[in-house]
């Protein structure tokens, strides 16, 4: 029996609304991609989402280079339109990335021209920003990305289990102003290892995600100075 058969060149999916979409609204898929709607879909009906292509889209304030990533922000300001009605824009933490922009855009231009894309590679996934918490924050997991973690004393850090299997953490302790302990919901080795204690600044731990019977837990790939423990 044939494991798969082929269908389409991927370049859109079928999408059926509960609510009316209009041409050129932005959809979240689960909360890693966006794709556009190319034309008006109604309520109930059959319709199409673009996943790949080159579009115009609403930014918010400030300049875009050619090349930057770029990323949705539902709740973001589009310059000379609605505050909160959803804009692209350079800010990864929080945002969902889109694609690179093919054209510089000026700081208070409209639009940024991009090609639309799934964060598809390994480099793409960790360059996403993901905000230090602070002391006795939860480090997001919602998807890869880089974290650069700041104490300013003796601090801590939780991380949950990862979102999805092949996701990856990249932690690195950028500023020292005490030890910061980052207690992990899963082990992190075969030994079981769940602490990990960052004690100089520039040391760095890079964790990837695998199943492990019906759940998921992180492994470390690669580790510089961080000191790993169990409690």
């Amino acid at each position: 029996m044939a494991k798969a058969k082929y269908i389409q060149t991927g370049n859109a999916i079928d999408y059926t609304p509960s609510s009316a979409v209009s041409a050129g609204d932005v959809i979240a898929i689960g909360s890693n991609t966006i794709a556009i709607a190319k034309l008006d879909i109604a309520a109930n009906v059959l319709g199409a989402l673009a996943t790949r292509g080159v579009f115009d889209g609403v930014k918010v304030t400030g300049a875009i280079n050619l090349g930057d990533a770029v990323y949705w922000d539902a709740n973001g300001d589009p310059v000379g339109g609605a505050a909160g009605s959803g804009a692209f824009t350079t800010t990864a933490a929080g945002n969902i990335y889109a694609g690179r922009a093919v054209a510089g855009a000026l700081d208070a231009g409209t639009t940024v021209r991009f090609e639309l894309r799934e964060t598809d590679s390994l480099n793409a996934g960790l360059a996403n920003a993901i905000a230090d918490p602070g002391d006795a924050g939860a480090i997001a997991v919602t998807r890869s990305g880089t974290c650069p973690l700041v104490s300013g004393g003796a601090e801590t850090r939780t991380l949950a289990i990862p979102s999805f299997a092949g996701q990856q953490i990249n932690l690195g302790f950028k500023t020292d102003g005490g030890d910061c302990v980052v207690t992990v919901a899963s082990g992190v080795n075969v030994t079981g290892n769940n602490t990990l204690t960052f004690d100089n600044a520039g040391e760095h731990i890079l964790l990837a995600a695998i199943e492990v019977g019906a759940a998921l837990a992180w492994r470390v790939v690669a580790n510089d100075g961080v000191g790993l423990s169990s409690v």
